[in-house]
């Protein structure tokens, strides 16, 4: 019993240091830290997405081959409706039987549902990268910091404007492509 406690204190010593050592990185101007991190996933070169609650989710999709991605913070005004950024609220529709959310996932579900989506028309876009030029290699993982200030959004059905103030993406694991 003395060595099943022993082991159990060693291994949950050695899950807590693992989770102490998460990659962070110091992004340099223009995105702070924000007091709460709200958990937000991504991959590939760039696709990032962050819950709301069970039923909505920002997404933020960035061709990143077509810019020069770097340490030092850039910012993009999302009413200049550059193709290569799409900033969008995936809101889940009502069928209680279908999957609306599987973002970076391989799996193809056969009940996949539609969500509504409200694309950004003005707003900021903040963005830092752990490196420099990252997108060079082929699946490669790099992680991504993005702040959306004054985010507005058009709703499609009723042509009503959503504002939601500071959204930040902190630290996300992208690069890499799901399979």
């Amino acid at each position: 019993m003395k060595y099943i406690l022993v082991l159990f204190i060693s291994v949950l010593f050695i899950s807590c240091n693992e989770l102490e050592n998460t990659h962070s990185y110091n992004y340099p101007d223009g995105i702070d830290k924000p007091n709460k991190i709200i958990e937000s996933s991504g991959c590939g070169n760039i696709f990032v997405y962050q819950f709301i609650d069970s039923l909505r989710a920002f997404t933020i999709s960035i061709n990143a081959k077509q810019f020069t991605l770097t340490q030092k913070c850039q910012t993009f005004n999302l009413s200049d409706a550059n193709p290569n950024i799409l900033v969008q609220l995936e809101v889940a529709g009502d069928s209680p039987d279908s999957i609306y959310f599987d973002f970076c996932n391989d799996v193809a579900y056969p009940n996949h549902g539609i969500t509504k989506k409200s694309k950004a028309t003005s707003g900021q876009l903040l963005i830092s990268v752990s490196e420099d030029n990252p997108v060079n290699e082929l699946n490669h993982s790099y992680y991504v910091t993005i702040k959306i200030k004054d985010l507005r959004l058009l709703n499609p059905e009723n042509d009503q404007e959503i504002y939601f103030g500071d959204i930040v993406f902190w630290n996300v694991q992208v690069g890499w492509l799901p399979g």
